[in-house]
Formats: structure tokens, C-alpha cells, sequence
């Protein structure tokens, strides 16, 4: 039987309370968005239908998509400063590849470019529509290359494979003599992460919710296996509705209700920008090339005005745990998903992209980041309802190109006890039991780095951590090899 009341019922109830409570102070939005936090006075709201965890991408485009549907009580809390909050939005380097193998997370993508699309913050897109282009430079990357085209078209995605040369008018940097062809789609891009989760903020508070910042959950309180109340470092707020969208924070969240969360792990991803690129004449301050990704060393590549930005997946797994993730900024941090740039796991990396990009040879690495993302044991984000506690719902190891397609199928869920696409895939209950215990998670998520532009069947069976199950045959089957 469903616990989730229907759309309609949930849309009399919340609009009966905003009549009885009176309007809505919109000034509370320019607290919210202008201050970069909370007032330190300012109490939160003591009773709320839902409380999303997190102001990121994905929590606000939740709370967003939440509002739409008519909830008319949604509170937003994060414990970092509005809405460069410090979780992985505030670093993303935005690129949206909407290709994918699974047709759910293609649509999760394909929505996700034509909402970002329609929205601006303080003038500015929040998406840059400049195109993409995957780069083969082995055989068996460029066959992979047009299988992926096969599958851009299956789930309507505009594709077209390039030749050397139309790669290099579509992206002049490229030296054509080190690649065989790339898979080119016009409608893919560049995202910003921050800006997206603003304006969506916006949106969510033309509908009634209201955010918090520098607002730390210290608890969730549960009675009889249901959820009754968030207790947070400005007041206790009442609510039989929590989404967890913390991100790498999200085990820390779940432990606080009694919800098993310990399916993700931080793991750390390299970023580095150029000094100016001699001969680059940016027409903004952005973007104006085409994104490419060289899949066959694990990099990507974008614009950054008069620099280039560069992301390896070319180094060793380096993993931490959530309870090792600061919990504030601090003086001598810029954000607590920032880690220390390590110069010797870019040193191939920066080698290949000389030799991709020769007009880097005139550059110097300027700055560079190990950035905090969540992986998961298979790669999959993790949506649904806890079955431990009921009313305790998550969206999480979500990145920027899903965000938008993931808050949607979260809020349709919440509100008419079903998802609006199959969630076989993303469903936090799609594990055994004994691939929830840590090391296992550790284990896999750490592979599911290494691989994650590895050419690799989506049905291809992993290859570690191996053999935790076996048949009665194993044994026999290896002695005979």
C-alpha cells in the first residue's frame, strides 16, 4: 500500500496552510541568495512537508521540480553559504555528454540540457550549448565510436561522426595526425553548476520554499520507523518528509535516521587549468570551443576564456571516507570538496595533453584541484525511499548532467508513489546484502573510477572484487583452469 498521498490531495492540504498562515515574505529570497547565508537571528521554520538536505544542484533542482508539483512547504537547509554551499556543484567543471548507454540516464541528460537552457542567474546562462566531441585515437576506440553513435540515435540523440579534419574545424586545438575521428553532438555542452542550483532556488521560492544556509542537521528524529522530525543547528523543524541530497554527505545524513547509506564513496578527481593559451581569442569569458573527451587516457578538455581546462581520470584511485570531509569552510580551504592538488598524478596526463592539444606546449599548468565526486559500486546514482525508515528519501551520488532528470523522477516519486521512468537502475535497493558491507563498496567504487571511460559492455560482469559467491563447480572449474 502507498504511504505517499495522491498529487491532488497533497496539493489541498499545503495550499490550505498557505491560506491560513497568509503570504509569503519574498524578501526572505534576498536574505537567502544575496547574504550568502542566514541571518545568525533568523530561526528556521518549525513545521515543513519536506526537508531537503542540501543546496546543491540536485537539492534545489529537487526543491524546484518538489514545488511545481505542490508542495507549498518546502524547506531547503544546507551547512555551508548559499548556494556555493562547498559540496561538488561549487567545483563541477559542468560538461554534459547526454549519450549514454542506459536510455534512463540519456533522458536524464536530455532534460537536464533543456532545462538548464531556459534558465539564467544574474544575467548569465546557465548553459552553454557549444557541443562535444569524443576523440578516438586507437581502433577500438573509433568501432566503440560508432557504436555509441547507434546509441545516440536509438534514444534521439543528433549525432555525427567526424573525420581527423572536421574535428579540427569543430575544435582548432586538436593536432589531427593523433586521432582517428571523433563522435560529434551539437547539443551537448557546458552546465554551471552554481548557477543552476540558484536559479532553480528561485524558482522553488516562487513556489513557497525557503532555503537556509550555514544550517547544519545535527539529527533526524524517528518514531516507529518513520520519520517525525530534523533537528538543526538553528531549531527543530517537524516533518514526516526527508531527501537527502548531501552528496558525498549523504552516508553521514542516513546514519543520523537509522537509513543505510554506506553505497558511495568520495573519491578525488583531478582538474588543472592553463596559463593563456598564445593565440586563443576567446569571443566571451566562457566557453566558446566545443568540449572534447579523450577516452582512451581517461581526460576531458573545455575552454576557459583565454585558458584551457584539463580532467584526468589518469591516476591512482584515492578515496576517503565521509567523516573525513571537513565539515565548513575554513581559512586555510576554499571549499571542504577541494583536496590538495597532487602535481605527480598529473604528470602523464599533462604529457598527453601536449601531445592532443600541441598549442599547450606554450602553457604552464596554473592552478590545479583534486575535486571530491561521489562513485558508487556500479556508477549508478542512488534514488529512492529508505526501507528502514519511511519518509526518509535521497537523491544521491547525482552529477551535474543527471541533476536536473534525477530531481524530476525523485519529486514525481514523492509525490505519486511512483517514479515517471523505470528507476531499475538508479533504485537504492538494487544491491545484494553482501554488496553493502564497506569493503565491498570500497572496493567497486574504486574500480568504478579506473574504468570509467574504459571501453566495457553494459552487461560485462566485473572482475573484482572476486570470488565472494561461488557454485558448488568452483573449485573443480579452477583446478581445470
Amino acid at each position: 500500500m502507498l504511504l505517499v498521498p495522491h498529487r491532488e490531495k497533497i496539493c489541498a492540504i499545503r495550499n490550505e496552510k498557505d491560506r491560513r498562515r497568509g503570504p509569503i515574505d519574498r524578501r526572505l529570497w534576498w536574505v537567502f541568495s544575496r547574504s550568502g547565508g542566514v541571518d545568525g537571528g533568523l530561526a528556521v521554520e518549525d513545521r515543513a512537508g519536506v526537508v531537503v538536505i542540501g543546496a546543491g544542484i540536485v537539492g534545489c533542482s529537487a526543491a524546484a521540480h518538489l514545488a511545481g508539483l505542490g508542495w507549498r512547504d518546502v524547506v531547503v537547509l544546507d551547512q555551508g553559504p548559499l548556494f556555493e554551499a562547498g559540496g561538488s556543484t561549487s567545483h563541477a567543471p559542468g560538461l554534459v555528454f547526454q549519450t549514454n548507454p542506459s536510455k534512463t540516464m540519456t533522458e536524464f541528460a536530455a532534460y537536464g540540457v533543456k532545462r538548464y537552457s531556459e534558465l539564467e542567474s544574474d544575467g548569465k546562462p546557465c548553459f552553454y550549448s557549444v557541443g562535444s566531441i569524443e576523440v578516438a585515437t586507437t581502433p577500438e576506440r573509433w568501432t566503440d565510436l560508432k557504436r555509441k553513435h547507434g546509441i545516440a540515435t536509438s534514444w534521439g540523440v543528433e549525432s555525427e561522426l567526424l573525420s581527423p579534419g572536421e574535428c579540427v574545424e569543430k575544435s582548432p586545438l586538436l593536432d589531427p595526425r593523433e586521432i582517428r575521428g571523433g563522435l560529434y553532438v551539437p547539443s551537448d555542452g557546458i552546465a554551471k553548476g552554481v548557477r543552476v542550483a540558484e536559479a532553480m532556488a528561485r524558482e522553488a521560492q516562487g513556489g513557497g520554499a525557503k532555503f537556509y544556509g550555514e544550517t547544519e542537521v545535527t539529527g533526524i528524529e524517528v518514531r516507529n520507523g518513520c520519520v517525525v522530525a530534523v533537528e538543526t543547528s538553528r531549531g527543530r523543524i517537524e516533518t514526516e518528509s526527508v531527501l537527502s541530497c548531501a552528496g558525498m554527505w549523504g552516508p553521514r545524513i542516513g546514519r543520523m535516521a537509522g537509513a543505510f547509506v554506506p553505497l558511495l564513496t568520495p573519491m578525488q578527481h583531478q582538474y588543472a587549468w592553463t596559463t593563456p593559451v598564445p593565440g586563443l581569442e576567446p569571443v566571451s569569458d566562457e566557453v566558446d570551443h566545443v568540449i572534447v573527451r579523450h577516452q582512451d587516457n581517461a581526460m576531458y578538455f573545455r575552454q576557459h576564456g583565454e585558458r584551457y581546462g584539463i580532467g584526468s581520470y589518469r591516476h591512482r584511485s584515492m578515496p576517503i571516507t565521509p567523516d573525513e570531509i571537513p565539515r565548513e569552510h575554513g581559512p586555510d580551504r576554499e571549499m571542504p570538496s577541494l583536496m590538495p592538488f597532487t602535481p605527480e598524478d598529473f604528470e602523464g596526463p599533462w604529457e598527453e595533453s601536449r601531445r592532443l592539444l600541441p598549442s599547450l606546449q606554450q602553457t604552464e599548468i596554473e592552478r590545479g584541484i583534486n575535486g571530491l565526486f561521489s562513485f558508487t559500486p556500479d556508477g549508478g546514482s542512488l534514488l529512492g525511499e529508505s526501507r528502514e525508515v519511511r519518509g526518509f528519501w535521497m537523491a544521491e551520488a547525482v552529477w551535474v548532467t543527471h541533476a536536473a532528470g534525477a530531481a524530476r523522477m525523485i519529486a514525481e516519486w514523492m509525490t505519486d508513489g511512483a517514479p515517471g521512468i523505470d528507476p531499475s537502475g538508479l533504485d537504492v535497493h538494487r544491491f545484494d546484502e553482501f554488496q553493502r558491507s564497506p569493503a565491498y563498496v570500497l572496493a567497486r567504487s574504486s574500480q568504478s573510477f579506473q574504468e570509467v571511460y574504459d571501453i566495457i559492455h553494459p552487461q560485462q560482469p566485473m572482475e573484482e572484487p572476486r570470488p565472494l559467491r561461488t557454485s558448488p563447480f568452483y573449485l573443480r572449474q579452477r583446478e581445470l583452469g
